[in-house]
């Protein structure tokens, strides 16, 4: 039932053991949500004051590769290539979740009004990092680049924007994976790898079998410089990717620090407004994520009686949100991205 009615003081009643509370407010550690908002600094700093407000574009600018084949001899009267420059211009989504009480709801629970608060404000957050970690794994999965010329141990299938390795190579795939992106030119480049489930669980496999074992796969993974993360949240897309043909392990592979996520809140939130016309700015960090929130409360008098509050109550509805912009480093070629998706094939 609303507003906590099931916690209303009652014979025999008591509090859920805080193991079991523990166990209903589980959630999963947001790793590719956090792994790009770590790469803010490197990627695009001071964004935050360069966008003032929502309706606001921020832009960045960055030099174009000019690629030309060498000549063959000199001349007095050369002729010189001008260089160009590229915008892009990071999409913000604003993300929210809401939730009320009111100020006498607690007045006959076994709960104080601060404890279902302070629940409700957990369930918010718990909300965010799964809802972002999500949109991070679909951004990563929906922007994987449909160009890759390397045609050494694998193929790339434009269809699906993917390089395969054959089935018979898959305790070779990370070597195989550093290859290509060696040939890309991302030597010497660490790499964050993203993995569906069961390449992760092949590669963790892989990864310690040593020099003692009969086969020895490890060396792959001793170069350093290689971030592995579970994305459960990509299994979905993979397996209805190409009628589910990549269900022996699917990854993609990045460049460490040229994938970020942005985040922002208005400045209002930021500074913090108090009593305007029964509203309050504010903002929280999320002790999950570290980020900053944007908090929003309005205030009205209401008949709550319905909701476990009273008569001559007061509503507080209060308003959570973020806005984020997730963006790669640019390439100009049409369809290329630095995010390369493998596949075991």
């Amino acid at each position: 039932m609303a507003n906590y009615t099931a916690s209303n003081l009652a014979v025999g009643q008591a509090k859920l053991n805080s193991a079991f509370q523990n166990g209903e407010m589980r959630h999963r550690d947001p790793v590719v949500w956090k792994s790009l908002l770590g790469n803010q600094m490197l990627a695009t700093p001071n964004y935050e004051a360069l966008r003032t407000r929502e309706d606001r574009s921020y832009e960045v600018n960055f030099f174009n590769r000019t690629s030309r084949a060498l000549g063959t001899g000199r001349t007095h009267n050369p002729v010189g290539a001008r260089g160009d420059s590229s915008i892009i211009t990071p999409s913000f989504a604003t993300k929210s979740d809401a939730f009320a009480n009111s100020i006498k709801q607690s007045d006959n629970s076994i709960y104080s009004l601060q404890e279902e608060f302070n629940e409700q404000m957990m369930n918010t957050v718990i909300n965010f990092v799964e809802g972002l970690e999500d949109l991070s794994a679909n951004f990563l999965f929906n922007n994987r680049s449909g160009v890759n010329g390397v045609t050494q141990e694998g193929a790339f299938s434009a269809a699906n924007d993917v390089f395969e390795i054959a089935a018979a190579d898959e305790e070779r795939a990370i070597q195989i994976t550093k290859t290509v992106m060696d040939i890309l030119k991302y030597q010497g480049t660490a790499l964050d790898i993203y993995c569906d489930t069961i390449s992760f669980n092949k590669f963790e496999y892989l990864r310690a079998q040593g020099g003692a074992n009969s086969v020895n796969t490890a060396y792959q993974f001793d170069s350093g410089g290689l971030t592995f993360y579970h994305v459960p949240d990509m299994n979905a897309e993979v397996a209805a990717l190409a009628a589910g043909i990549y269900n022996q392990g699917f990854w993609i592979a990045a460049p460490k620090g040229m994938t970020v996520a942005l985040d922002w809140i208005p400045k209002q939130n930021r500074n913090g407004v108090a009593s305007v016309a029964n509203r309050e700015y504010g903002n929280i960090i999320n002790p999950i994520d570290g980020a900053n929130y944007a908090l929003y409360k309005k205030f009205e008098a209401s008949d709550e009686t319905a909701n476990n509050g009273y008569t001559q109550d007061i509503l507080e509805t209060t308003e959570i949100s973020i806005d984020v912009a997730f963006q790669d480093a640019p390439l100009t070629t049409a369809g290329e991205t630095i995010l390369q998706a493998f596949a075991i094939q």
